[in-house]
């Protein structure tokens, strides 16, 4: 109990994460006095890297009724939608930006019915760096100098930008012409009509990214390069024959039986008319219990062999997009291919990057007069350009997991320190809780980790 009695939690990050953390705070508060401070770096809250945008155009890549921001209420999501536009149904696939809008309304609705003595305050700025407190609980230090005592604190701060890719031969050169923040505003507005780009990854923001493009001009050279160069598979709804079913029965304690066991389940699935879509969508309630049982060296197994294939088939492009996808490829406006950079360097108009293409010995030069960096968020902590995250290891207080996928965390989400034991008070939700749970970027299971946090820090 903090002084006066009154409970303080401070979350780091107001994008979906931050804001469901507050949402559950809110409605599981108790009896005694609570106050929960949001803390946004800029901008509108709820927003973050995924829901900032505001084309209609950009669609979540899950249907609505997958999408409400309170694990109990299902339909919470579909009710807003449906209150907007009344064509939205669970099946819908809605603009982004109406999920934006969405959790800041479900934040000022949790506001308005919490009790008297729960106060929600949201306040700008940016925290450089967090220390325990000798009596318990944990100070931030603002940039401006500004300091904020908590009980608990709740890092939140989402998808932070990926950093350059790693070359074969050095470091990737300081050039104008890289792009490292794909979704930075300006973005059309500092790309050429006619200039030929390069997209680094070939997963759901490259496809986004490709098309806005190609929106604005059909006619711009686009090129998509990943290792593997393989695309997102097109959505499709489970049957939902297989709902609270467990469809792995047995030990996978290695990635090889783990696989031989789901392609036996999707084979006897298609002699009933159901495919990977369905056996994919029963498999997702295990992934975590899978992956958590699997010593270290079948998760490197995992990441290495399977991990590409996972990721395109789990994370799935709405129809409408597909179409437009499909459409740029059939034309040969996108291109995509399977490669590796080995080296950058600059010519006169534009950049030459030395490729090595997947399956061969020989190398190809792509040119290009912008290089967008699209193979998503930052997903080791060691390599977070952010002050307050390296500040966090360096004093041992947060722990990189050995595999480069997040943060250490105990089954409640509490950060665990060099030690390897909880740091008293903090916790921690977003992407690199995939390090111990592998699925944690998708909204089903951020809310429940959401709720987890809040019971913990009441």
């Amino acid at each position: 109990m903090q002084e006066g009695g009154m409970r303080t939690v401070l979350i780091v990050g107001a994008g979906f994460s931050g804001v469901a953390c507050a949402i559950q705070m809110l409605r599981q508060a108790g009896r005694l006095p609570l106050r929960v401070l949001l803390l946004n770096r800029s901008g509108r809250l709820a927003r973050g890297m995924a829901y900032g945008t505001q084309s209609p155009q950009h669609l979540l890549n899950v249907v609505a009724a997958n999408m409400s921001v309170l694990p109990e209420d299902p339909e919470h999501f579909v009710h807003y939608a449906a209150m907007r536009d009344s064509r939205v149904a669970g099946s819908s696939f809605v603009a982004r930006s109406v999920y934006g809008d969405y959790l800041e309304w479900a934040l000022w609705q949790a506001q308005d019915q919490a009790p008297r003595h729960v106060a929600l305050d949201c306040i700008s700025g940016s925290v450089c760096s967090l220390q325990t407190r000798t009596g318990g609980g944990l100070t931030a230090t603002l940039q401006d100098g500004r300091c904020i005592e908590a009980g608990h604190v709740v890092l939140a701060f989402g998808h932070l930008p990926a950093p350059p890719p790693e070359l074969a031969h050095g470091a990737w050169p300081d050039s104008t012409r890289y792009v490292a923040d794909p979704w930075r505003g300006d973005l059309l507005s500092t790309i050429g009509v006619q200039e030929p780009v390069l997209l680094l990854g070939t997963g759901l923001t490259a496809v986004d990214i490709a098309l806005q493009l190609l929106r604005r001009n059909p006619m711009q050279r686009v090129h998509a390069l990943s290792r593997h160069g393989l695309l997102p598979q097109p959505y499709k709804p489970p049957s939902g024959h297989l709902a609270g079913r467990t469809l792995l029965r047995e030990e996978t304690p290695t990635v090889r039986a783990a696989m031989h066991a789901f392609m036996q389940q999707v084979e006897r699935l298609e002699v009933d008319g159901l495919d990977w879509h369905d056996a994919l969508a029963a498999l997702r309630h295990q992934a975590a219990g899978i992956w958590q049982a699997w010593p270290a060296a079948e998760r490197r197994r995992f990441l290495r062999h399977v991990r590409p294939y996972w990721d395109v088939h789990r994370h799935q492009l709405p129809p409408a997009v597909q179409q437009e996808l499909s459409a740029a490829l059939g034309r040969g406006a996108l291109r995509v291919s399977a490669g590796r950079v080995l080296d950058v360097r600059e010519e006169a108009e534009l950049a030459v990057l030395k490729v090595q293409p997947r399956g061969s010995e020989t190398c190809i030069d792509l040119r290009a007069g912008r290089i967008i960096n699209c193979t998503g968020s930052c997903a080791s902590p060691r390599r977070a350009a952010v002050p307050l995250v390296q500040q966090l290891l360096a004093d041992g207080l947060m722990r990189a997991d050995a595999l480069g996928l997040g943060v250490e965390t105990g089954p409640d989400c509490a950060v665990l320190g060099a030690h390897g034991r909880p740091t008293p008070g903090l916790y921690y939700i977003g992407p690199w809780l995939k390090a111990g749970f592998w699925e944690a970027t998708a909204v089903p299971e951020l809310r429940q980790f959401a709720a987890t946090i809040a019971r913990a820090c009441m």
